[in-house]
């Protein structure tokens, strides 16, 4: 038996193996470069709108999204217990190297809300106990020209530590403290809110910046809640 070339492919081999184990370093870094469409890559524009995974808010539309992702999963009315709102839920994305639920919120008045409920065709609980009521055919149409008005993010993934985020996001500008479990971060510039739950899943929900208000009850010192 030749052992020297069968050593010889062997080794080949191995370092083959070993070449595809080691992670691209010109992929690597472009997760915080900006070059992916993460979630704490977002942009905000000269008229204070913020962008993230390639959505504008109150720019960008439903139509938008679903070229972006795919058909949502449900577009329906949302009754909750301060106010209703029009959303659309596609499920499970991919996000880069990320898998998360995703739902965006549309922009629709009062009185458009109450057009549609007239319409409307079914009603059911949704995974929150919020009242979910599904659109007639021809409001769903109408749906896909509504503005984004904002996204819920929320991993597939739980137990992110309150560090995951701060070296991504930075230092929060206020928190407050939910419950033993969980806290809750606030960056007003960027519009969003996140939500971290060791016994959970973390919630990350991007508003327009402008429309973005701090509870009363938000604490500003420079302490850390985690």
């Amino acid at each position: 038996m030749n052992y020297s070339r069968f050593i010889a492919v062997g080794l080949f081999v191995l370092i083959l193996l070993f070449a595809f184990a080691l992670p691209n370093p010109d992929v690597v870094p472009d997760l915080e470069k900006g070059d992916l469409d993460l979630p704490w890559n977002i942009r905000v524009h000269e008229d204070n709108s913020s962008e993230v995974f390639q959505l504008r808010l109150t720019h960008s539309t439903l139509a938008d999204a679903i070229t972006r992702f795919r058909e949502p999963e449900g577009i329906a009315i949302y009754k909750g217990a301060k106010s209703d709102s029009l959303e659309a839920y596609f499920g499970t994305v991919n996000i880069g190297p990320l898998k998360a639920k995703l739902v965006t919120t549309l922009q629709t008045s009062p009185a458009e809300i109450e057009e549609m409920l007239s319409r409307s065709t079914g009603l059911s609980l949704s995974d929150s106990a919020d009242k979910k009521i599904e659109l007639a055919v021809e409001d769903r149409q109408q749906a896909l020209n509504k503005k984004i008005s904002a996204i819920t993010f929320i991993p597939t993934y739980s137990g992110l530590e309150s560090d995951f985020f701060k070296d991504r996001f930075g230092e929060p500008d206020a928190w407050i403290r939910l419950n033993e479990n969980a806290v809750q971060y606030f960056y007003p510039s960027k519009g969003l809110s996140i939500i971290i739950d060791v016994e959970g899943k973390e919630v990350l929900q991007y508003n327009h910046p402008d429309s973005f208000q701090l509870p009363e009850e938000a604490v500003t010192e420079a302490i850390n809640p985690a």
